[in-house]
């Protein structure tokens, strides 16, 4: 079997058992919000590390063992991609937040951000990057330390990081779709903030996808998908320190705002991938 087929082998193989993880997700999702005992903990744990299951059980079961998983810190060169890693996602959620409250003439809303109270909240997460970040193995050892490495040799490193994050999003549609699963939201509603999510996590999975592959550890992705899920409890907190209108929508602003960080976002990193795509060497 050539090196491609044995890699599109074991990547099917990864993403049935994903698959088939969110299928009992869908499946067992009304028994688990009725459920007042523990099973609805212990699945979502297990759903939350199934992408690191479905890796170790596909290295089990095609023999490919259980090397390069990526399980080291490689600080050596790769300072500004930690950095990168810590400061994007604070950058991008700062742009998606606080740019239309300013442009809206709502700069007073901002009193909370003292020098003091954002230098305190800066420490408190890199603190709780350190230790919490761990906590994300669960899933980086699926999706950027291992499915990545199967996906390059077929689809090449910006197929890869593309992939990536459209297999992320996906995989999020059960957690998305909690609402409409419960019964509190319409479906319309459930799919259009899907839609909305989607378009972000694809975006932010193909940055994961990058970082993995720009420092072949899957420790900088852990730490950005932490930021990822903290930055804007940490924004908001500051925010509440300011005098904010309870219930206030600043519409069509934001949105803009908001789809705008997006996109530039993705065209940034895809600009990226295509420049150094370009500048490596080619082999016959």
């Amino acid at each position: 079997m050539t090196a491609k087929k044995e890699n599109a082998k074991r990547l099917g193989i990864y993403l049935l058992i994903v698959s088939l993880f969110v299928l009992l997700f869908f499946v067992c999702r009304k028994l688990m919000n009725e459920s007042n005992t523990a099973f609805f903990t212990i699945y979502y744990c297990l759903f939350s590390f199934s992408p690191a299951i479905a890796s170790l059980i596909t290295r089990a079961v095609t023999k490919e063992g259980f090397r390069d998983m990526k399980l080291h810190l490689n600080f050596s060169g790769n300072l500004k991609w930690y950095l990168l890693a810590f400061g994007l996602p604070l950058i991008f959620f700062s742009a998606r937040i606080l740019l239309p409250i300013i442009v809206s003439g709502h700069s007073d809303w901002l009193s909370g951000f003292k020098f003091q109270n954002v230098l305190t909240s800066m420490f408190m997460l890199a603190a709780l990057t350190a230790v919490q970040s761990i906590g994300l193995l669960g899933e980086e050892l699926g999706w950027r330390g291992y499915m990545n490495q199967k996906t390059e040799p077929l689809f090449g490193t910006v197929g890869a990081c593309l992939i990536g994050g459209i297999v992320w999003s996906l995989w999020h549609l059960p957690m998305d779709m909690a609402g409409w699963l419960d019964g509190e939201c319409t479906f319309s509603d459930s799919m259009k903030m899907c839609g909305d999510r989607m378009l972000l996590l694809t975006c932010f999975g193909t940055f994961l996808m990058w970082l993995t592959k720009k420092t072949d550890s899957v420790f900088p992705a852990a730490m950005a998908h932490f930021m990822f899920n903290q930055s804007q409890g940490a924004l908001g907190e500051l925010l509440s320190q300011g005098g904010i209108p309870e219930n206030v929508e600043l519409g069509m602003i934001a949105s803009v705002f908001e789809y705008a960080t997006m996109i530039s976002l993705v065209v940034v990193f895809i600009g990226l991938l295509l420049r150094e795509n370009k500048r490596s060497p080619k082999t016959a």
